[in-house]
C-alpha cells in the first residue's frame, strides 16, 4: 500500500507555516529587537524557519515511504 503522498492538510499546514515564519520573524527582530533588529536578520530567520519546516516535510515523505516499503 502506497502511503507516502501528501495530503492538503500538509499542503495547508506548510502554507500556513510561511505566513507564521513570516509574522514571527517580523515580532522578533523588529518589535522586541532581536538579532539587532536588522531586516536582514529578520529575512534570514524567517527563511530558516521556512526551510526548517521543509526538511520537515522530506523527512516526513522519506519516513512515509520507508514505513510503505515495509
Amino acid at each position: 500500500m502506497m502511503i507516502f503522498l501528501f495530503t492538503l492538510i500538509d499542503y495547508a499546514a506548510f502554507g500556513l507555516w510561511i505566513l507564521i515564519s513570516i509574522a514571527l520573524s517580523y515580532v522578533l527582530v523588529q518589535k522586541l529587537n532581536f538579532f539587532g533588529g536588522k531586516n536582514l536578520s529578520q529575512k534570514i530567520l524567517a527563511i530558516g524557519l521556512i526551510a526548517g519546516h521543509l526538511l520537515y516535510l522530506v523527512w516526513k515523505k522519506l519516513w512515509l515511504y520507508i514505513v510503505s516499503l515495509l
